[in-house]
């Protein structure tokens, strides 16, 4: 998640048992990918799915991306998260689905728009066609959201009996306001700017935020935003000579940028929502899996919630942290964003059996 918003085959063998299904020795040249398009009332979803000749389970993994549009194989920096853990999880004997976000690639509708309500009906409907499809039919599923689409895997699984397990990767238990606010603290980490201006500028950010949600004292938000910006950058030029009109620009275009970003469908209704709530609900099996130096969705913000969430729901749930992963998994040095497209395309060690032994261990 980012705070500017960069933000992007017929089964058969139904016969097989579990045990003897575990005598073959599976590949990904035994998985046969198919790609779907998926029509609703009012959007079409493109996807692939990952299909297994030989299943070890009966249930349908179907992964959600983080913030932003997303492409089916959640592909950042150069790398293809949701390709890498279907490929795996097919040589596990396990069948994924995977989808474009709105507007992008094979799916139509506006991303921008979008609101959590839509993504949430998009994966409930990804849900319905399976189980109403004739030749990809399923009638269980396993939800793995990453980041943001962690909140949508849990709001979802509420209450819907169609939903055997719940996968967590990186995902925020906090709303999401709680996670920009971090971030913007984090903007100054390594400055030596004091910190009464890093809190004046999180109440700004705030202050903007509330103005739009509610659609009230708009201007005087922005006018706060845009003299603590300019107070920011008077400060961090202290030692320089000041050209006056450049930072009242400089002040101008970050205020601009921010206004319109916090008044995007696809951020503000995932702002304020907690999705600790739905946690709090679920009644079947859980995986949360986190990086040790997740900068976007850190351990020490979201695990507790997390966990007092899934205390409180009395469900089954396991915990899995990497010491050394960032945001994607990857293994990382300080987690930070700028380090995602210097960092090999591929996740920390044992991260993907984690995953696939979770789920063939849970059934």
């Amino acid at each position: 998640m980012k705070t500017k918003m960069k933000l992007l085959v017929i089964i058969g063998c139904f016969a097989f048992t579990v045990s003897c299904l575990a005598s073959h020795k599976l590949s990904i040249q035994d998985s046969e990918p198919t790609d779907i398009l998926i029509k609703t009332d009012d959007v079409t979803i493109g996807g692939t799915l990952m299909l297994p000749t030989h299943l070890q389970t009966m249930s349908l993994v179907i992964m959600s991306s983080g913030s932003g549009p997303q492409d089916r194989d959640e592909t950042l920096e150069g790398f293809k998260i949701f390709k890498d853990i279907a490929n795996h999880l097919a040589s596990k004997g396990i069948a994924s689905f995977r989808y474009d976000d709105r507007g992008v690639g094979d799916s139509t509708g506006d991303f921008v728009n979008s609101t959590i309500e839509d993504h949430s009906s998009d994966l409930e409907n990804i849900m319905n066609y399976f189980k109403s499809s004739k030749q990809h039919s399923f009638k269980s599923f396993i939800l793995l959201g990453h980041s943001q689409g962690g909140i949508l895997a849990g709001k979802v699984a509420v209450g819907n009996t169609s939903v055997e397990k719940v996968i967590l990767m990186g995902a925020p238990a906090v709303p999401l306001i709680e996670v920009v606010t971090y971030q913007v603290r984090q903007d100054y980490k390594n400055t030596n700017l004091p910190k009464r201006y890093i809190e004046a500028d999180v109440s700004a950010h705030n202050k903007l935020m509330r103005a739009i949600k509610d659609d009230k004292h708009i201007d005087k938000a922005y006018d706060v935003f845009k003299a603590t910006t300019k107070s920011i950058l008077i400060e961090m030029s202290a030692n320089e000579s000041i050209d006056k009109e450049k930072l009242e620009q400089q002040a101008i275009a970050k205020a601009d940028e921010y206004k319109i970003i916090y008044g995007l469908p696809s951020l503000t209704s995932f702002l304020y929502y907690d999705p600790s709530k739905d946690v709090e609900r679920l009644n079947v099996p859980v995986l949360s899996l986190f990086g040790g130096l997740d900068f976007q969705v850190p351990i020490h913000q979201n695990k507790d919630r997390m966990e007092n969430a899934l205390l409180k729901s009395g469900t089954d749930y396991q915990f899995i942290t990497f010491d050394e992963a960032n945001h994607f998994f990857q293994k990382a040095k300080t987690g930070q964003r700028d380090e995602y497209a210097k960092l090999d395309k591929k996740f920390v060690n044992d991260f993907l059996y984690s995953i696939s032994n979770w789920i063939i261990g849970n059934q």
